[in-house]
């Protein structure tokens, strides 16, 4: 058995969506997944049997009767809504990688983070824009994907515009 294994190639023609599909039945409850068409049939079967119920019966129902399943419908969208995102944003941020101490160093090479479970290095030319954040020094590498230096790792404000300013020349200088 070898001690190092080497490998090349590019994510460039990967699936994302179809991988995703496949992280979210294997993460997120059935309901989660499909809350919404459920909530949707509910909705439409509560609609048909009112329908039915004062057709059947000839009873009149009041007017606000037909505001009622709707509104039900509306709170299970928003409460499917939160319970998602809930859920997502735990599991990003309960990523043992996040939770762990990470240093950042700024040079003409890029940036390199290393911490106890991980080491990268991203070079100039993959950041497409550095951001000053209230959260921190953004380095976008796609039009929603970064890596961030958070703005506790800063002393104050001019130093994260400091550290922004040396970044945007390197990245000139890699143009």
């Amino acid at each position: 058995m070898s001690d190092t294994l080497q490998f090349t190639g590019t994510i460039r023609n990967l699936k994302h969506a179809a991988i995703c599909a496949r992280l979210r039945r294997r993460h997120q409850p059935w309901l989660m997944r499909w809350g919404v068409l459920a909530a949707l049939i509910v909705y439409v079967a509560v609609l048909l049997g009112l329908v039915t119920l004062a057709n059947a019966t000839d009873m009149r129902l009041p007017e606000w009767s037909s505001y009622l399943p709707f509104a039900a419908l509306m709170v299970a969208l928003i409460g499917l809504l939160i319970w998602r995102r809930r859920h997502v944003w735990e599991s990003v941020r309960d990523a043992p990688v996040r939770q762990a101490p990470q240093q950042y160093h700024l040079s003409a090479e890029g940036l390199r983070i290393t911490g106890e479970l991980s080491e990268s290095l991203l070079r100039w030319p993959a950041v497409l824009e550095v951001i000053e954040d209230p959260e921190g020094l953004l380095f976008l590498t796609g039009q929603m994907e970064y890596i961030v230096i958070p703005a506790a790792a800063f002393a104050d404000d001019a130093e994260m515009r400091a550290a922004r300013d040396d970044c945007l020349r390197w990245m000139a200088a890699h143009r």
